[in-house]
Parts: C-alpha cells; sequence; structure tokens
C-alpha cells in the first residue's frame, strides 16, 4: 500500500483459480479431478474483500477479481487490460523438482507483463 499512498495510485487485488485442477501439469493432462471449487473460492472471495476493505480504510481506491485460468496468463491479461503501470506479486520461491514440473508463475510473468513487476518473496517480512 506504500506505492499506492505515495503515488496516489489504485490497486487491483487479483486471485486467479485455476479453470480446471489437474493430478498432473500441463502438458501432461492425462487425468483432471472433477473438484467442487465452491468452499475454496469462497475463501478467496472472503480475502479479497478483507484486504479490499484494509486498502480502502487506508484511503486507496481498490477493485478486487477473481479470474479463472492459468494464473500467469490471467495476471498478464488483467494488466494489460487495465493498464497497470506496476505488478506486484508473491513468489514461492519453488526450486528443483518442483519447480521444473509447475515452472513458476512470478517467471512467467516477467517475461510477458506490460509493465514492471515486483516480486515479493513468500518469507518476506512485512
Amino acid at each position: 500500500m506504500a506505492f499506492g499512498s505515495a503515488f496516489g495510485g489504485r490497486l487491483d487485488l487479483v486471485h486467479v483459480a485455476l479453470a480446471s485442477p489437474y493430478v498432473l501439469p500441463p502438458p501432461i493432462d492425462l487425468a483432471t479431478i472433477p473438484i467442487d471449487m465452491t468452499k475454496t473460492l469462497e475463501q478467496a472471495n472472503a480475502g479479497l474483500a478483507r484486504e479490499e476493505a484494509r486498502v480502502r480504510a487506508a484511503g486507496l481506491a481498490c477493485e478486487s477479481a477473481t479470474l479463472f485460468g492459468r494464473p500467469d496468463t490471467e495476471i498478464v491479461a488483467h494488466a494489460t487490460a487495465t493498464k497497470a503501470d506496476l505488478i506486484v506479486m508473491g513468489t514461492h520461491g519453488r526450486s528443483g523438482l518442483a519447480h521444473a514440473l509447475m515452472g513458476s508463475v512470478a517467471e512467467h510473468v516477467v517475461r510477458h507483463a506490460p509493465c514492471p513487476i515486483l516480486i515479493v518473496p513468500q518469507h518476506a517480512t512485512r
């Protein structure tokens, strides 16, 4: 929020849910599991609503959205559509086999984003 306050910006809070959860990551989509995402989406939306209220209470304009699809693709598309000046996103910091199998959403966003990106590692402190 400090960046937004300093520059009089607006924050867009985005959560991306996979449209189709995979047992194995693409392109190895041998099987998909039908999962009821209702509870997960309710929790994500409740979290977004809490954060949006916190940002608005700090005096910043804020919007939130739950998007469906590949996280990297949806983040880049949302930033492009809203003409974002900066993307701030976290990273799990996966390495080794997990990184090889799952890739890095942050890495893909960095490659395709229409604006600068600030990556915050998961272990970073407030």
